[in-house]
């Protein structure tokens, strides 16, 4: 069965070599502009490019690229960009310039000291209600939050989650039974692979997520949407 990894950086993290030979496209994802300058010429033709929606230093290059289309996505990340809640109406503002096709990956993965930069689950729900013609990527699927995020964005149809990193990091936790009930009772439409590569092991991603698939008795259509089908259709390789 093909695999598109809906969430890959590029540089060398922990991980060290991509482990995994079953894929078939990927969305690179850059959360520094300075990064996607250096780097981004450099992925690999048919895979896809999304890039941090910098609205403070970096908005007319963001745009630029994007309505170039050489931009599958952009992302907003809360730490990197040191986001507080109260930003995300001039976010929403702002994503109005973007071309309305692109998504919008949000990260919410909740880590570290800097708690005033933490990911805002209000704030997603304000650019999703605010943009509901736009797609919305819940990165990580909330973390250890998994549960809270899937009872609160449970009717926002423009909502859709990668299970990057949250996989393996939580597997061993209580929250992985949270993960298996966000798989389960979400359309399988709009759930997606990611491995977080460098900084998570693509096999054991997947070696996870079968083991879920297994435990649901998913069928072999709703493997391939999870795997394959909703990332590619989603990431649309753009030219660079």
């Amino acid at each position: 069965m093909k695999i598109f990894d809906a969430h890959r950086h590029v540089g060398k993290g922990p991980a060290g070599r991509y482990d995994l030979a079953r894929v078939s496209g990927t969305n690179y994802i850059f959360n520094q502009v300075s990064s996607y300058r250096a780097n981004a010429k450099s992925v690999p033709d048919g895979d896809s490019v999304s890039l941090v929606f910098d609205h403070r230093r970096n908005l007319d290059f963001v745009l630029g690229e994007a309505k170039k289309g050489r931009l599958a996505a952009l992302k907003i990340h809360s730490r990197e960009q040191r986001l507080r809640e109260s930003d995300y109406p001039v976010i929403a503002e702002k994503l109005a310039l973007a071309p309305r096709s692109l998504p919008v990956i949000v990260d919410a993965f909740y880590y570290g000291t800097e708690l005033d930069h933490q990911p805002s689950l209000r704030g997603i729900i304000l650019l999703a209600t605010r943009h509901p013609e736009r797609d919305f990527v819940v990165a990580h699927s909330g973390g250890y939050e998994v549960l809270k995020y899937f009872c609160h964005l449970r009717e926002l149809r423009n909502i859709h989650y990668d299970l990057s990193f949250s996989l393996q990091y939580l597997s061993d936790s209580s929250r992985a039974a949270d993960l298996a009930k966000l798989i389960r009772f979400t359309d399988k439409r709009r759930i997606m692979y990611g491995s977080d590569h460098p900084w998570a092991s693509p096999k054991l991603q997947l070696n996870v997520l079968e083991g879920i698939f297994r435990t649901l008795d998913l069928s072999a259509a709703d493997r391939e949407r999870i795997l394959y089908k909703n990332a590619r259709d989603l990431f649309k390789s753009r030219p660079r």
